[in-house]
């Protein structure tokens, strides 16, 4: 598992994108799982990512070790914990359906 932060490009001010597509574009694939914040006032997303992505400074793009990804899901919920597949999770006490 990779991770990585990164925060939305809002180039177009009607919208803020993320670096997944030019990350599938290049073969790989990511997806955000965590914001530590506001994601339109520049929060950034934790997520997870394949492959050997390049040119993602526009979202201020950063490879993070699973430690340094584990203490940035801590902030937001001090009970995360590492799934058996990588992924961090935090445990859901309430679901409205």
């Amino acid at each position: 598992m990779k991770y990585a932060t990164w925060i939305l490009n809002f180039t177009n001010p009607k919208y803020g994108t993320g670096p997944e597509d030019l990350i599938t574009i290049q073969g790989g694939s990511a997806e955000g799982a965590y914001p530590n914040g506001d994601v339109t006032q520049g929060a950034e997303i934790l997520g997870y990512y394949t492959g050997t992505p390049t040119a993602l400074s526009a979202w201020s793009f950063k490879k993070l070790t699973q430690a340094k990804a584990l203490e940035f899901v801590e902030a937001i919920d001090p009970e995360a914990y590492l799934g058996e597949d990588g992924r961090i999770l935090i445990p859901v006490t309430d679901l409205i359906i």
